[in-house]
């Protein structure tokens, strides 16, 4: 108990630089180590209305995400119309997806019609996070798609895929450029609604993600494949143009020819590190009895049987 009164002084007291509306010091604390400190501070800083709006936008342009994380969400809460254009600005440009999706939210409470625009571009963003975030603030401010296409966009934002699928041809496109997603299982998701859809873009799509890095979703275009109207006879082909994610057959055997047990321990056997230290071992206790060097003469013509083991075992090992 007496340390945790200890711990407890030692924390910043976010209520006395409330009260003294010392907003530095609280900006200061929105990189605190302590997650609970940059929170409160944050919800500090929110309360204490427009007076903290200009140092509060001065902070957007600081290198550490946190503080810039903090900042956003207390003006979202003041919700003062001077954080508009800085706030578009970093929706637009900052490199952080974490950033453009609180800043979409912030602006989706400032409640202004001049953020319709950048938040309906922010719904074609390459993170479903800042997508999804650019729907809520679009919902907040009451917008409504005016064409199937916005439809769609707005529908894949919130991952609604069920109503995505109903819109049809005109969300084909969206569809495809959202492709572009790093998220595997979302890119997984599109190509089910695209088999679903089944036009001739969805088609092409069909046999371009049979190239996908992801084994997952690469399956998941093989199965929507017949839907999409692609031959059977070409999913082979296109499935032997996919980069391969497997374990290198030449590194295994080279790592098994000079370190024994390496090469399995690569391949994802945890056996193999206990061949590898029982290898050297007994590669250390021959060389005290009969040299440096003849053991490995004799070890050699041994290890080189492992490695070729070892290289047909990598060959064989799935990369679908």
């Amino acid at each position: 108990m007496v340390c945790l009164d200890f711990f407890s002084l030692r924390l910043p007291n976010i209520e006395s630089l409330k009260a003294k509306q010392d907003i530095k010091g609280l900006i200061r604390l929105l990189d605190h180590r302590n997650v609970d400190i940059q929170w409160q501070s944050a919800d500090a800083l929110g309360s204490m209305g427009t007076v903290a709006t200009l140092p509060l936008l001065a902070a957007l342009n600081h290198r550490k995400t946190a503080v810039r994380l903090g900042a956003i969400e207390a003006l979202g809460t003041i919700r003062d119309q001077r954080s508009g254009k800085p706030l578009i600005s970093l929706l637009e440009q900052d490199e952080n997806a974490e950033v453009r999706w609180v800043a979409a939210l912030a602006l989706g409470s400032l409640g202004s019609p001049d953020a319709i625009s950048p938040l309906v571009r922010a719904l074609k963003d390459t993170d479903r996070y800042v997508r999804y975030g650019a729907a809520q603030a679009l919902q907040a401010l009451s917008w409504v798609p005016q064409n199937d296409t916005d439809r769609a966009y707005y529908s894949i934002a919130f991952q609604d895929w069920k109503h995505v699928a109903q819109i049809g041809a005109g969300a084909t496109g969206p569809l495809i450029e959202t492709l572009r997603d790093h998220n595997a299982t979302t890119r997984a998701e599109i190509v089910e609604v695209l088999g679903e859809i089944g036009d001739t873009p969805s088609q092409r799509a069909c046999e371009l993600v049979l190239k996908d890095p992801s084994s997952t979703v690469r399956w998941k275009a093989i199965l929507a494949a017949k839907k999409c109207g692609v031959p059977v006879t070409r999913l082979p082909r296109g499935l032997s143009r996919r980069p391969r994610s497997g374990k290198n057959p030449w590194a295994a055997a080279i790592l098994n020819f000079l370190f024994l047990g390496l090469g399995y321990n690569y391949l994802g056997y945890w056996w193999g590190f206990l061949v590898f230290m029982s290898y050297m071992s007994i590669l250390v206790l021959t060389q005290m009895e009969l040299g440096p060097f003849i053991p490995y003469l004799i070890a050699y013509p041994v290890t080189a049987l492992f490695a070729v083991q070892t290289f047909f075992m990598a060959t064989r090992m799935e990369d679908m």
